[in-house]
């Protein structure tokens, strides 16, 4: 369109942009595409400056719009600065395409310069469809670029980290276990308490934590049967839906003696404390079990919504009845003892692929035959019993040729077990160390060297190693002794101390999420992280523990997208054992000091935890997806990320100038923050204004964004300004305290040159 001016710019002075210069300068910018305007359009008074009486604003002075860019040019009514450029308002706030101009239907986001509808709500990546990821700002499931442009890949070595928060009044000798027990904000942390009330270890009590703070949400619950029951401190708890509310409860063993002598009842409560149920026989009289060092296994049997229940070789329906007890008098919660350390940790996985999960408490595996009309009436049978000593379980796809493997740790050797026979596929290897005090803990899986092939991370009273198996096509470059073809071989091992139980178990964790894992450990006194590839320390932090099998956990504790690490801590044998190291007690929660460390899921639910046993809600799957099957998760004890691991937000912004409160003395300065990346970004986002070319110049105010900004997605801030006396410059910085880690740092800035109100009389006549 053709612009039209009413008055020659000499006379427009009273215009601003050079207000008591000579010439007045350069004129302000009009658009070439703003409205034309008739023979009757308004002039302005040249006497004073200020419109005659029947005379309204001029659209060629922009009165009503926006001034935008550098140099300063007018934006009319209706339209909206993006990108520096005057566009067509657009009512989502979603601009896309290559050029920005598509305008995306409300609820969309933008990815890639393509509108996209979101899909269904998730909590984490694996609540998604393959090749969609989780958006966290949103909740809900969108596709994933590929190729990915807006994207942030960590390169570090060391870990660096910092404190998060503590709680550190009572000793703790067991793993938490992390969910969200009230399905509202941050994840909660259950802990199994240990020493308390005078009993030693074995008197524990469970506590709730909030995840995000560290503060008490469930005093520890006390040692009052029948109302309620304290905790066997030397076990460890799992976290399910018993109840049918869809909500994680808290599965535990009580005290020893609670079931009868030597043995403890299970107890089921909710995040409130409540006792769900005790664990009785099918006619409703209490049982107990023996569990001392035993953990709870969670996992589905019958498809429902409900988890039953496995300590060691005994069964629970989810209503607490014992189904099933190899040995009787509570005596299979005992299978899957390793060298006289006493309790099982079972795995539950579907070994021969007819649709039902077995249970391996270790050299057994177990056929369940599920009874839907009367579950008293279910049967548990022998499927396999492997040669040798029993001990810990895990299950994954080794040789990669879609059948599960069990790895066996058993009396100080690793063995590797037909997951279908039992039948040993390599020779038992010993951990290496002293001959005693070296029994080994629970067994992790994971591709620690990056080779696309899983390796096992296991514990001794000595050392901590990974193992492989020479497959066709491994690389044995550098180790010696030279391995026989299909023999078990040592890729590298570190020295540790842990006499006192050896049997701890780790973890595993992909940090840079370059597809090698590193080991988390804990042992006596010090907790560690290794390098997966070579066994380097990357991280060392002072702790003590006398140790039982507990592990450090890698999850999202506190739900801000960012992973933790989880430490617990106790003064038992301290002095003793690590007269270096200052004795502690509680649970320590560390994040990455530089913000580096890719994101994980917000659950961690039992010993046994594995990505495909646990929903995002803390809850045992309906139908639990074999992980050897499932891209990414050939693993056991490692928590993920799943799609999205990389993606990142990109904000840019656009400095507007609007000339509505012209008329009482102001300028108001708008900010338009946009999202161009491929994440979300969090509410808070603070804008700093500048007066100035840069921001070196004085600064004028701050303001911070109140809402999400999606993928594509805008939102504007704003602060008022008197009007200058003369012409002046804008400058903007989005994120102006550098909290959100962008693919692109450059584009944070806008200015606006030139800038001041078009009528510089505020009176109308």
């Amino acid at each position: 369109m053709s612009r039209r001016i009413a008055r020659p710019w000499p006379l427009a002075c009273l215009l601003v942009f050079a207000a008591g210069c000579e010439d007045c300068g350069s004129p302000p910018v009009f658009r070439e595409d703003a409205p034309t305007v008739d023979g009757d359009d308004t002039t302005i008074d040249a006497s004073d400056g200020t419109l005659d009486a029947d005379e309204t604003p001029d659209a060629d002075l922009c009165v009503g719009g926006s001034l935008c860019g550098t140099p300063a040019s007018c934006c009319p009514a209706g339209n909206e600065c993006v990108s520096d450029r005057c566009l067509p308002a657009c009512s989502s706030g979603v601009y896309c395409g290559v050029d920005l101009l598509t305008c995306c239907d409300a609820g969309q986001v933008c990815l890639e310069a393509q509108c996209v509808s979101p899909g269904a709500t998730c909590a984490d990546p694996y609540d998604c469809e393959a090749g969609n990821f989780c958006e966290p700002t949103l909740e809900q499931c969108l596709p994933q670029p590929d190729p990915l442009a807006c994207q942030i890949v960590p390169v570090f070595s060391d870990l660096v980290v910092t404190e998060e928060w503590t709680s550190v009044a009572n000793q703790i000798i067991s793993i938490p276990v992390v969910a969200n027990l009230d399905g509202v904000g941050a994840p909660e942390v259950v802990v199994n308490l240990t020493q308390m009330d005078g009993a030693g270890f074995p008197g524990g009590r469970i506590q709730i934590l909030n995840g995000a703070t560290g503060a008490e949400i469930l005093a520890p619950i006390a040692h009052n049967p029948p109302v309620s029951y304290g905790s066997h401190g030397r076990s460890t708890i799992a976290v399910g839906d018993v109840s049918g509310d869809l909500l994680p409860d808290i599965i535990y063993a009580a005290r020893s003696g609670s079931g009868g002598a030597g043995r403890s009842l299970i107890i089921a409560v909710d995040r409130t404390g409540t006792v769900l149920w005790k664990s009785h026989d099918p006619m409703g009289a209490d049982y107990g079990i023996r569990v001392e060092n035993g953990g709870a296994t969670l996992a589905n049997f019958d498809g429902d919504a409900q988890a039953e229940i496995v300590f060691g070789a005994t069964l629970l329906d989810h209503d607490g009845t014992v189904l099933w007890d190899q040995g009787g008098g509570g005596n299979g919660g005992f299978v899957g003892t390793n060298s006289g350390y006493n309790g099982g940790i079972a795995a539950v996985a579907d070994l021969d692929n007819d649709g039902a999960p077995e249970i391996v408490s270790g050299r057994n595996a177990w056929k369940v035959a599920w009874n839907s009309a009367t579950p008293a009436l279910t049967t548990v049978t022998p499927y396999w019993t492997a040669a040798g000593p029993d001990g810990y379980p895990a299950i994954a796809d080794l040789d990669l040729n879609g059948t599960p493997e069990v790895v066996l740790v058993a009396s100080g050797s690793v063995y590797l077990l037909n997951g279908q026979t039992g039948a040993p596929l390599a020779p038992a290897i010993a951990i290496p160390g002293g001959a005693t005090s070296n029994i080994g803990g629970p067994p992790t899986v994971a591709d620690f060297d990056g080779d696309g092939r899983p390796e096992i991370g296991v514990a001794g009273g000595y050392s901590y190693s990974v193992y492989d198996w020479y497959r066709p096509g491994e690389d044995i470059s550098g180790i010696t002794p030279v391995p026989a073809p299909g023999a078990q071989f040592v890729r590298w091992t570190q020295a540790t101390q842990d006499l006192s139980s050896n049997a701890t178990g780790s973890s595993v964790f992909d940090f840079q999420g370059d597809g090698s894992a590193e080991v988390v450990y804990q042992d006596e006194c010090n907790v560690r992280v290794y390098s997966g590839t070579d066994g380097r320390v990357q991280l060392t932090i002072p702790n003590t523990t006398g140790t039982i099998h507990e592990y450090p956990l890698v999850v999202d504790v506190d739900g801000d997208g960012n992973s933790e690490i989880l430490v617990v801590a106790n003064d038992s044998n301290a002095a003793g054992n690590c007269p270096a190291t200052t004795p502690r007690r509680g649970l320590f929660v560390y994040g990455d000091a530089l913000d580096r460390w890719v994101p994980t899921r917000k659950v961690w639910t039992q010993h046994a935890y594995h990505v495909t046993n646990a929903t995002a809600a803390g809850n045992v799957p309906l139908t639990e997806l074999p992980n050897w099957t499932q891209p990414g998760l050939n693993d056991y004890r490692k928590n993920a990320q799943g799609e999205g691991v990389f993606n990142a937000p990109d904000l840019a912004v656009d400095l507007a100038v609007g000339l509505d409160e012209c008329a009482d003395g102001n300028l108001v300065l708008a900010a338009r923050v946009t999202n161009l990346g491929s994440l979300g970004v969090r509410p808070g986002v603070t804008v700093a204004f500048h007066e100035g070319a840069s921001a070196a110049g004085p600064l004028l105010g701050t303001a911070v964004t109140t809402q999400p900004i999606l993928p594509g997605g805008s939102t504007v801030v704003k602060i008022t300004i008197p009007i200058p006396a003369v012409a002046s410059d804008y400058f903007v910085v989005a994120d102006s305290t550098a909290t959100v880690a962008e693919c692109d740092e450059l584009n944070n800035t806008d200015s606006a040159t030139g800038v001041a109100c078009p009528i510089v009389g505020k009176s109308v006549r």
